[in-house]
């Protein structure tokens, strides 16, 4: 009876959280956070249809590339500075401000007479994604009790698997129903949700000293992406090697100069070896790296192994985010520290056996060991996601702390750039293009998915540096 009456005490507490996350004050904080996230991914995804016929109606094949590169460059912007610009302007007003330049990067697109209006338009939406999401996460903290942060992740996993999933479909079926420039308006519904949860909520923020503008360290931050993005679209190996070089040199350049030139933009112990944020961040920048590199070629390389068509390679795809929503969900029940850090340090590990699982299913033609795989790299961000992004938010002072939270997606976004751009380079010296044509595909799949799953690995070991603190 003893044993029935504590389960019975447990499972109320979990009850009587997720009533309070839904309730309420935070219930509305949470609807706000979830518009901006849920726009941010199906942004994403909603014009993958548009843009190639955008591009072949006004002549933009040869600049298709910076469609998706300047709106990386554009988040990236956005992302560094939004601590900065929400200090200086108010939340509200940095989010209403926010999704003003989105609608207008939209209706540029719309209106496009050519593509470099596309370009620009990509570029102000790029800003106002980065600058959205980044302010958003740096709310969480002061908005939700520790107790219910791996919650609001979990509910933030499913929010992107929801609308990445959707994306897709309502852009496709507005591109092919009217035109790919009506498809850049699927957004507007969420679009028009933020704003009113921005006017419904009255956001708190931490403690924190106010963070001042850091032009100096974002430059440099600017530069190493330009020229991580130029990697895209090299067409020589050595001039891959050479911008990626760069661009991470560029990048170690920001850390080192970061202060001493200028204001400081990273909180201290971003990136170091021997403290709890820096570990943290080296996870979250290194799991995003080693997935963009197994993921950027994985859409090409089904459709050309099994002959699926669209639809179908589109569902395996997003197979990793829904997993990710439900284990998310799953993992978020765990209360003691020994088993979050448990399910923290597992999750590269899953990652490590997705890989491996996807590469031997393209040697061998199993469709069913790939949408394993599929499934096992979800599972590794479900589990160590969140409770990774808590302990990073915890072990900044509280004067950096609503800086480090704006950090957090902008990290992981680093990290999928430099995958993608690593990707490019393995694409490039494995021939993975002509071997894709000739049905040839196992060697360089080896070779991405080998290094995506050494990344695993090592990611596996920086995990052990990542702590959770008492609730």
């Amino acid at each position: 009876m003893a044993e029935a009456s504590a389960t019975n005490g447990v499972h109320g507490d979990m009850k009587s959280e997720w009533s309070a996350l839904f309730a309420g004050s935070h219930g509305l904080m949470l609807g706000l956070i979830s518009a901006g996230i849920g726009l941010h991914a199906f942004n994403q995804f909603a014009i993958v249809a548009a843009m190639p016929l955008a591009a072949a109606e006004l002549g933009g094949m040869s600049a298709f590339s910076w469609a998706y590169s300047l709106y990386f460059i554009g988040s990236i912007a956005g992302g560094t500075g939004a601590a900065a610009f929400r200090d200086r302007f108010g939340t509200r007003t940095a989010l209403l401000f926010s999704s003003f330049v989105f609608a207008l990067g939209g209706l540029m697109a719309l209106a496009a007479p050519s593509f470099s209006w596309i370009l620009a338009g990509r570029l102000l939406q790029g800003i106002a994604d980065g600058l959205i999401v980044a302010i958003c996460y740096s709310l969480i903290p002061a908005n939700f009790p520790s107790a219910l942060i791996a919650k609001v992740f979990a509910v933030e996993a499913i929010v992107w698997a929801v609308t990445a999933l959707a994306g897709p479909v309502a852009g496709g079926w507005l591109t092919e129903a009217f035109s790919w420039r009506i498809s850049f308006l699927a957004s507007a519904p969420l679009l028009l949700l933020l704003p009113v949860f921005v006017l419904a909520v009255k956001p708190r923020t931490t403690e924190a000293s106010a963070t001042h503008f850091q032009p100096v360290s974002i430059g440099l931050c600017l530069a190493a992406a330009l020229v991580l993005s130029l990697s895209a679209v090299m067409e020589r190996a050595e001039m891959q090697v050479a911008t990626l070089s760069a661009g991470a040199g560029l990048f170690i350049l920001t850390l080192r100069l970061d202060g001493r030139v200028g204001k400081k933009l990273f909180p201290e112990g971003a990136f170091r070896f021997r403290s709890v944020l820096g570990h943290g961040f080296w996870v979250l920048f290194l799991m995003s790296a080693a997935h963009s590199v197994a993921s950027v070629y994985l859409a090409p390389m089904v459709a050309e192994t099994w002959g699926y068509g669209p639809a179908v390679v589109g569902y395996i795809v997003v197979l990793m985010a829904l997993t990710w929503s439900v284990v998310a969900v799953v993992a978020s029940r765990a209360r003691s520290l020994p088993q979050r850090h448990f399910w923290l340090r597992s999750g590269p590990l899953f990652q490590f056996a997705g890989f491996i699982a996807i590469a031997v299913a393209l040697s061998q033609g199993s469709i069913w060991l790939l949408i394993l795989g599929q499934m096992a790299i979800g599972t590794g961000f479900g589990t160590a996601w969140a409770n990774v992004n808590q302990a990073a938010m915890e072990a900044a002072t509280l004067a950096e702390r609503d800086l480090t939270s704006a950090l957090l997606p902008t990290i992981s976004t680093a990290g999928y750039a430099v995958g993608a751009g690593l990707a490019g380079m393995i694409a490039s010296a494995t021939g993975l293009v002509e071997k894709l044509a000739a049905g040839e595909a196992s060697g360089p799949a080896a070779w991405l998915y080998g290094i995506a799953a050494a990344g695993a690995l090592v990611t596996f070991l920086f995990g052990f540096g990542v702590r959770l603190r008492e609730e």
